[in-house]
């Protein structure tokens, strides 16, 4: 009877692993080394709005790429060789999308723009700002939004600002 059970829980967690989105048995796509899901996640595709919205608005011309491919190809560039989003890639193949605040305020540094965080939404006057925005009562629905592109409200009345980055000239 003990061997019986301890079979059918083996079943069920293999079962369970297999049928998951698990980046061990289902890795996720690469394109030259490049986690392909990362290139059109919202960070990158916000960093690009973003660039956009504020190029415009100061009249500034980059030498530096702003599309969201580009932008999500110097970012995987800049990562550490032991990169956390790596490892996190082969407990769940969707964590290739994450973008860290730090690669935000980096890829803005190198295109000449400083970062004010601000911790109130009304600290935002006529700026151009990314946000991390959360669902609340969740850890797992983090996603970057441009403001004032995006509504503040993306998860509606449980959307929770985890981080906001205000991109002001560098003097």
């Amino acid at each position: 009877m003990k061997k019986r059970r301890y079979l059918i829980a083996a079943i069920c967690c293999l079962y369970g692993i297999l049928n998951t989105s698990c980046g061990i048995f289902h890795p996720p796509k690469r394109d030259n080394g490049y986690l392909v899901g990362h290139y059109y996640s919202c960070g990158p595709v916000a960093l690009s709005r973003a660039l956009d919205a504020y190029a415009q608005k100061n009249k500034v011309k980059y030498n530096l790429s702003r599309d969201s491919k580009s932008i999500s190809i110097e970012i995987q560039d800049d990562r550490k060789f032991i990169d956390l989003v790596e490892l996190l890639v082969l407990l769940d193949k969707d964590t290739s999308q994450i973008t860290w605040p730090n690669e935000i305020k980096k890829c803005l540094k190198a295109r000449s723009i400083d970062v004010r965080e601000i911790s109130d939404i009304s600290e935002l006057k006529d700026e151009i700002a990314i946000l991390l925005v959360r669902e609340k009562c969740t850890i797992d629905t983090y996603h970057w939004i441009v403001y004032p592109w995006d509504s503040v409200k993306y998860y509606g009345d449980k959307t929770v600002i985890s981080r906001m980055f205000v991109l002001i000239p560098k003097s």
